[in-house]
């Protein structure tokens, strides 16, 4: 029995030091000695959300598309232009942008949109699509695995969006300076990369439909390339999916054919790929009238999905989320400009992180002391298990990559909600059985034998709740879903953890009833 005491002595010693280990470097932050360097702990490492990070955003227009501030001010400034101003643009709807009239004459019966009931048509068709647009343009973003993000259309006639800007907490605090610029550098390019209008074409040099060659690039004296998928396919013809994948440190995208899209692939590669039909042996994507990415083909593509790497994750993501969205059918109706791109602040205050964090650390500090004094060593107990629980959490999240969100704190709050409740629920039902003169080791068995039901099924609840949740949802709640599902899961085996913690801990106390908490005397029947 000596021995079996000291073992538990060691297990329970060990996991607590891990514990506090854990919870101590994943919410610790720290100056190195000789301030040559800065420990960011892991929750400073979390990437956070617009509301606690802030956002990047701007103002996309269609071309051909301007502000009233920029026709005042052009007018204004050049009173020479005043007269072609006034003959080219008419005024939107609410007065804060003006339309060339060459983009509502597309609306036009007759080409021509020259009445003002036609024009007044013709820019509710415009607002119409730029509406459609938003929508576009939300799919493609939420595809880019953002959690955190907004689209809406302005004035009905142009688009603000907005990203996070893809700071962590160390990063947004100041602790990381170049990592600042990086992070608006990457959520400026996500807009740049998913605004691009037009629908997705494949081309070559040499190899293609003869007729399908654009204005803009013979106007600009630029090499004429041809459209190998010809003017009798589209690109929902050819292409299943295209995914973005990771593996051993290579990033990419991974492209699925359709049976159609494979012999055609497979046709035009080989043409390319022989260096005595073609000098041009690369297959370019293009969007509208940018290129995206190329292919070389070195041989024939004859199986139904291959992959193309690409450099760096965030650029494979903007590839990969782009081109499904336009393989798809989901193509912007316009090619949209921006001016400049803004990063704002939280919407809560630059402290708005940090005070939730010392918010939920409280609720933490909370818990415990009441588990403690209710429970005394089977409160202390649970408190290390809660600890852990947190530690999980902190860790999992980031590894799994989970941008933080407001209400995916308080998901996981709520989650460190569940794992207490259904401890205190066993615990009280092993004081009941307790106090109905069960041995306290009997006790302890019927404890959580009869709570065993209703806790598992409430787990199985949470985790369907979740599981739709991730799957189903798109932005922050898909966010909240992958957070819930993190948490259910690690409540329910940390449940169980606690009870074999609870036997290595009371193993060496003498009087465990009291140590417990519970009224009885303390009898030798648990050894």
């Amino acid at each position: 029995m000596q021995m079996g005491m000291i073992r538990s002595a060691i297990i329970t010693a060990i996991v607590a030091l891990a514990t506090l280990a854990l919870f101590f470097f994943g919410v610790v932050s720290f100056d190195l000695p000789g301030n040559i360097d800065r420990y960011n702990s892991i929750l400073a490492n979390i990437g956070l959300g617009s509301e606690l990070s802030g956002d990047v955003y701007t103002v996309l227009l269609p071309d051909g598309v301007i502000t009233a501030e920029e026709y005042d001010f052009t007018v204004a400034e050049e009173s020479s232009v005043a007269d072609e101003y006034a003959d080219t643009y008419v005024a939107a709807p609410g007065g804060a942008y003006y339309v060339d009239k060459a983009v509502l004459d597309v609306y036009a019966e007759d080409d021509i949109a020259d009445t003002e009931a036609e024009q007044q048509q013709a820019l509710g068709q415009l607002a119409e699509d730029i509406s459609r647009d938003a929508e576009v343009l939300a799919g493609r973003l939420a595809n880019r695995n953002l959690t955190s993000f907004t689209v809406g259309v302005l004035g009905g006639y142009g688009l603000r969006v907005s990203v996070p800007s893809g700071y962590d907490f160390a990063t947004y605090a100041g602790y990381d300076l170049d990592s600042r610029s990086v992070g608006l550098n990457a959520a400026s390019s996500i807009i740049g990369y998913l605004s691009r209008g037009g629908e997705l074409t494949l081309r070559n040099n040499d190899y293609g439909n003869r007729d399908a060659v654009t204005s803009a690039q013979t106007a600009d004296g630029g090499q004429v390339t041809y459209n190998i998928l010809g003017t009798s396919l589209e690109a929902g013809d050819v292409f299943k999916s295209v995914k973005y994948f990771a593996m051993g440190g290579v990033y990419g995208i991974r492209i699925t054919l359709t049976s159609e899209g494979r012999d055609v692939i497979s046709e035009a590669s080989a043409a390319i790929a022989d260096t005595n039909q073609s000098s041009d042996q690369t297959i370019r994507f293009y969007v509208g009238e940018s290129e995206v990415i190329s292919l070389t083909c070195e041989s024939a593509i004859t199986s139904a999905s291959f992959d193309i790497s690409v450099g760096d994750e965030a650029t494979a993501r903007n590839y990969a989320a782009l081109l499904n969205s336009a393989a798809s059918g989901d193509t912007l109706s316009f090619v949209y400009d921006y001016d400049e791109v803004v990063n704002a602040t939280a919407a809560g205050g630059e402290n708005t992180a940090l005070f939730l964090a010392v918010a939920a650390l409280v609720v933490l500090a909370a818990v415990i002391a009441f588990s403690v004094a209710r429970y005394r060593l089977l409160g202390l107990t649970f408190s290390l298990m809660a600890v852990l629980f947190s530690g999980i959490m902190i860790a999992v999240v980031y590894l799994v990559g989970i941008t933080l969100t407001v209400a995916g704190v308080f998901t996981a709050m709520l989650t460190l909600a569940l794992f207490t409740g259904c401890n205190f629920w066993s615990f009280e039902q092993i004081r009941r059985e307790s106090d109905a003169g069960r041995t306290l080791q009997a006790s302890v068995k019927t404890g959580y034998k009869k709570t065993f039901s209703g806790i598992l099924d409430l787990h199985i609840v949470l985790l369907v709740v979740s599981v739709l949740l991730t799957l189903v949802c798109r932005g922050a709640l898909s966010g909240c879903g992958m957070i819930l599902l993190i948490g259910t899961l690690a409540s329910y085996i940390l449940h169980w953890f606690t009870r074999f913690m609870w036997y290595a801990t009371m193993s060496p106390a003498r009087d465990k009833y009291k140590f417990c908490g519970f009224s009885r005397e303390a009898f030798d029947d648990y050894e």
